[in-house]
């Protein structure tokens, strides 16, 4: 193909792009490679370089296929990339515009998988600090699992073996396909609310890895770890693991182990029982025995050690102990009444009848003194008293009454009254007289000068008359 005339770069573009078109080896492409320069913009599309070593390639992954990609791509992760090559015009380059991602080597689901698994392992979900411990014998377990499945069948086979008492209580649920991890969800929740429950069976059969998808679901781990019960998963085959086993509490390779890990049997718990009984009752005795010869040891060497063997030769040394503190307290007691004796004589010698006579005297002449004095001075207290009696008397106020004098009071406080100006019209009072009391009503009051003129007036008209 050749060009008579100079091409814009958006006409070659275009050029190159329709060659490309029309290439059906190009529409439909697998390619393997390393993937590099990983984006992922909030815009959900998909950005990465696919390089070999020689060569690179720019790839593009929009939104809506993502989201049918099951793992997560990574940086260094070699692919096998499906899509269609095309121009992209505003850098001049072209690019593999990707619908599907497979990991090299591995399928996609159980990279998937181990993604999800390694997520939650640095999350914590399954160290074993966070294990609850199992019941030694459960009385009452749920199972968690398909109605018609074969895994109900082994566990009841199991469970009637081992412990015929148990009570097996099963929570139905989906175990694979599409809306499975909703179902098995909800029959963990119920599970929970069993009145008397104690562990948890979670098991199915075998199957694929795309059956077993939803016991590697994350929803499903996190309602394990979220129950109360403790859960004891037997899922698949020996060979599978999946990351619900992971988050149990206890993992069992198969249904059948998984019914033997939650219930004990019954008759070997029994015999160990009694045998462990055996061995308590013989060491029992044993260790009986022993302190049994350890008693009569100590008995013996007590008895040889008693005071009854030792009480002859107390009593002996305690009888001339006493001897000796007798002819002691006797020799004390002598010398004692010795020195009482010398005191009396000395005491006779100087002996204190005649000062006492003496001081008898003198007590006696002290005491005719001070009877005399202490007379005199009441004679002169009581003159003094009757003198200020009858000045008192004089200056009483009662010797005024009775004179014919009298003392008002207000009836209410009994405060003295000296004013008509203090007194209201109708007011109680009260009047002290020489032999009681008089209680009146005031009806006017008035003046000394108004009382003179009434007083004047009053004498004049008894003269005329």
């Amino acid at each position: 193909m050749s060009f008579r005339q100079a091409l814009t770069v958006a006409q070659l573009t275009a050029v190159i792009r329709g060659v490309i078109a029309l290439s059906p080896d190009l529409e439909d492409v697998l390619v393997e490679g390393e993937i590099s320069n990983l984006s992922m913009p909030a815009s959900g599309h998909l950005y990465f370089t696919l390089k070999d070593a020689n060569a690179s390639l720019s790839c593009v992954v929009w939104r809506s296929q993502r989201a049918e990609i099951p793992f997560r791509p990574e940086n260094g992760m070699t692919v096998i990339v499906h899509g269609r090559i095309e121009v992209y015009d505003a850098q001049g380059r072209y690019q593999l515009y990707a619908d599907r991602l497979e990991p090299s080597g591995v399928g996609a689901l159980a990279l998937a998988v181990e993604q999800r698994r390694r997520a939650l392992a640095a999350e914590g979900l399954f160290d074993e600090a966070r294990k609850r411990a199992l019941p030694l014998l459960p009385r009452r377990v749920v199972v968690v699992t398909s109605r018609s499945g074969a895994a109900l069948r082994d566990v009841l086979t199991v469970v009637g073996r081992r412990a015929p008492g148990v009570d097996l209580v099963l929570s139905p649920a989906t175990v694979q396909g599409e809306g499975a991890v909703e179902t098995l969800i909800l029959a963990l929740e119920r599970a929970q609310s069993v009145s008397g429950a104690e562990v948890v069976l979670l098991v199915r059969g075998g199957g694929s890895l795309e059956d077993l998808m939803p016991f590697n679901d994350e929803r499903l781990a996190r309602a394990i770890r979220a129950g109360r019960l403790p859960v004891v998963s037997g899922v698949g085959h020996e060979t599978d693991t999946t990351i619900a086993d992971l988050a149990a509490d206890r993992r069992a390779a198969t249904p059948s182990a998984a019914a033997e890990l939650a219930v004990p049997d019954a008759r070997r718990l029994g015999a160990e029982l009694g045998a462990r009984r055996a061995r308590l009752g013989a060491a029992a005795r044993q260790e009986l025995s022993v302190k049994r010869s350890a008693l009569e040891r100590q008995r013996l060497r007590l008895d040889g050690a008693s005071p009854l063997r030792r009480l002859p030769s107390h009593r002996q040394e305690l009888d001339l102990r006493a001897e000796r503190l007798r002819a002691g307290l006797l020799a004390s007691l002598t010398a004692k009444r010795r020195h009482l004796d010398a005191a009396t004589a000395r005491l006779r010698l100087a002996s204190p009848g005649q000062r006492v006579a003496l001081e008898r005297q003198r007590l006696g002449g002290q005491r005719r003194r001070l009877a005399r004095v202490v007379g005199e001075a009441l004679v002169q207290r009581r003159q003094e008293v009757r003198a200020r009696r009858d000045q008192l008397e004089a200056l009483s106020p009662l010797r005024v009454l009775e004179r014919g004098y009298s003392i008002t009071m207000e009836a209410a406080s009994g405060a003295v009254l000296t004013d008509p100006a203090r007194v209201r019209s109708g007011q109680r009072l009260r009047t002290r007289l020489a032999q009681g009391l008089v209680i009146s009503t005031v009806e006017s009051t008035g003046s000394t000068d108004q009382d003179e003129r009434m007083y004047d007036t009053g004498h004049d008209t008894r003269e005329r008359g």
